[in-house]
């Protein structure tokens, strides 16, 4: 599987529909995840990625969970995720989350959670 494909399929386990940031469609409906893509060279050192939960709700309370829920999933030492030639060590980056207002509707509950990706060869 390529990087790209492993990402795009890792960030959709987790009930969303994820979207790389650059990708969202404008009649997109929420709740979505949005990440960038970048990758780097095999062995070539931490690559940050960061990952946007998209909510509307008046409450925290769903996009808090789901914020735990991708913490869990990457766990203390990290997860790896198998790709072509090697896998991406995804680990949490600091500070792993914070709330964001969207001053276009207040009603609209943003995280923005900090990965870093190591990509590793065979």
């Amino acid at each position: 599987m390529s990087k790209a494909s492993a990402l795009q399929t890792w960030f959709s386990s987790f009930g969303l529909t994820a979207y790389e940031e650059t990708n969202v469609k404008a009649s997109a409906p929420l709740p979505y995840l949005t990440y960038t893509y970048a990758t780097g060279d095999f062995d070539g050192g931490e690559v940050p990625i960061v990952v946007n939960l998209w909510y509307r709700t008046e409450s925290n309370v769903t996009p808090n969970a789901k914020a735990e829920q991708i913490y869990t999933a990457v766990g203390r030492g990290g997860v790896m995720i198998p790709v072509e030639g090697g896998a991406i060590w995804i680990k949490r980056g600091s500070p792993f989350c914070q709330a964001l207002a969207e001053p276009s509707d207040a009603n609209i509950r943003r995280r923005y959670i900090n990965l870093t990706a190591e990509f590793l060869t065979a």
